[in-house]
């Protein structure tokens, strides 16, 4: 994290350094990414960066804490506002608003493409923390649906939980690295086959004649 001598910048400098890195961060993969270019375009001097981030890694995970913590709002209000207890319901509107957030802030959603483009070991170091938030968002949904009898009784939630959170990470890579024609349509298209899945699963019922 960030030393106190950033957070005691001016608000203006402080949004000069975190735009710079924004830039850098969306445009390039984290080894690619150049110190010498933030520090220019923030116009500070290198010593001062290192006054204020011990690496580039520390500058990197400040940002990605902000991009969480702005999407936990997003879907944290997806949740108060949408007004069901289903949770396929609720799970649809979480991913939508996942989404939205990349139209609302692409620089964000670049960064978080280029993030799950790291190598293996990097995105398990970086992503940790963040998975965690996920499964402890979705949880408490889950609970509540099997207690609806929404979902089966017996199956192990905190499992559930956190396969789920990790498919809706790798569901919007999937969508941005796949779909040539980013309309609102197909990514809904794209969305609700996801949840029939999560849904139903993927073995084909007697039953079953039109999917």
């Amino acid at each position: 994290m960030p030393t106190k001598t950033f957070f005691n910048l001016p608000e203006e400098k402080r949004n000069r350094i975190i735009n710079a890195a924004l830039e850098e961060f969306s445009e390039n993969l984290f080894s690619k990414v150049s110190v010498n270019k933030i520090v220019k375009k923030s116009k500070i001097s290198k010593g001062s960066f290192y006054q204020y981030f011990k690496n580039k890694k520390d500058l990197y995970k400040y940002i990605l804490d902000k991009m969480f913590k702005l999407k936990m709002e997003y879907l944290s209000k997806v949740i108060k506002d949408k007004n069901t207890d289903d949770f396929f319901e609720l799970y649809e509107a979480m991913i939508e608003a996942g989404l939205k957030l990349t139209v609302d802030y692409p620089l964000y959603g670049k960064i978080g493409q280029n993030l799950m483009l790291e190598d293996e070991k990097f995105l398990a170091e970086i992503m940790e923390n963040y998975s965690a938030q996920g499964e402890n968002l979705i949880f408490p949904l889950l609970k509540k649906a099997q207690e609806n009898g929404e979902i089966y009784e017996n199956i192990d939630l905190k499992l559930v939980s956190f396969l789920i959170s990790k498919s809706s990470i790798l569901l919007l890579d999937y969508i941005k690295t796949t779909t040539k024609d980013l309309n609102y349509e197909n990514i809904i298209n794209i969305i609700n086959e996801f949840i029939f899945i999560i849904k139903n699963g993927i073995r084909r019922g007697k039953d079953d004649q039109n999917y």
